[in-house]
């Protein structure tokens, strides 16, 4: 059903709606992209094998009742410059003290190394949404013009 044969005030509301999603969606868009690019950008940080220290665990309520697991690791490596030691967010609750685990690492960043596929992958996807909101607005906005 068109939103032409909707009385006036509720196909306005309609557009209003759907502008509104196509808004959030090329924000998510955005945010996915950015965050491939900064996956891809730690490929090329320094390499460096840590071991886990310590780890906390907890949950991180998302919508509604639903949660997932994240743990808080303090991970210890030597460098060039003599050894560091940072703690790091890593996904799940399989991290034991004595793990090694391989790390990206320039200047203060730290972050647990990713395949260049994922980075490639998530900034792909955001570009995608991103791209998609931006063509259905235009779209959108040329046919409200119109009418």
């Amino acid at each position: 059903m068109a939103h032409d044969s909707y009385p006036p005030a509720v196909g306005r509301w309609v557009r209003v709606l759907r502008r509104g999603a196509l808004i959030v969606f090329g924000l998510v868009g955005l945010v996915f992209l950015t965050v491939g690019g900064w996956l891809l950008a730690s490929q090329s940080w320094d390499r460096a094998t840590g071991t886990v220290q310590e780890c906390t665990t907890r949950i991180e309520r998302t919508a509604g009742t639903t949660g997932r697991t994240v743990q808080t690791c303090t991970i210890s490596w030597q460098a060039a410059d003599g050894p560091h030691t940072t703690r790091v967010d890593i996904g799940g609750s399989a991290t034991v003290p004595g793990q090694s685990v391989e790390l990206r690492v320039s200047g203060d960043n730290v972050v647990l190394a990713t395949p260049g596929w994922v980075g490639a992958a998530t900034g792909a996807g955001g570009l995608a949404m991103a791209g998609t909101a931006a063509v259905l607005l235009v779209r959108q906005h040329r046919r409200n013009r119109r009418a």
